[in-house]
């Protein structure tokens, strides 16, 4: 399809040009037949066949929430203190801003 053409979209509404419809469910395969040929197709058939044959699951990550009773620190331009006991403290300053070093000679 081109910038120039217009298509209908499944609900029979007419499309501006240049604009597309994704399809519901998608046919890596075709897609790859239609981009790349013949070729393409084995290809990307090939690789789901491997990857079905391996048996792996997508990795699934949940989401890290930590619970904080303040708003964080910036260590940066404040500095940190941190009281370990009674008696002691630990101090870090804010370190100066220094202009970034390059390897260049």
């Amino acid at each position: 399809m081109t910038d120039d053409d217009t298509a209908a979209d499944p609900g029979g509404e007419q499309l501006e040009p240049g604009e597309w419809v994704l399809a519901e469910s998608s046919d890596p395969i075709a897609t790859a037949r239609r981009r790349h040929g013949a070729a393409g197709a084995m290809l990307a058939a090939g690789l789901f066949g491997i990857d079905v044959a391996l048996g792996r699951k997508p990795r699934e990550d949940i989401p890290v929430v930590v619970a904080a009773n303040s708003e964080p620190t910036d260590i940066d331009s404040e500095g940190i203190e941190i009281a370990l006991d009674g008696n002691t403290t630990v101090v870090s300053p804010a370190l100066p801003r220094s202009e970034p070093q390059s390897n260049q000679r």
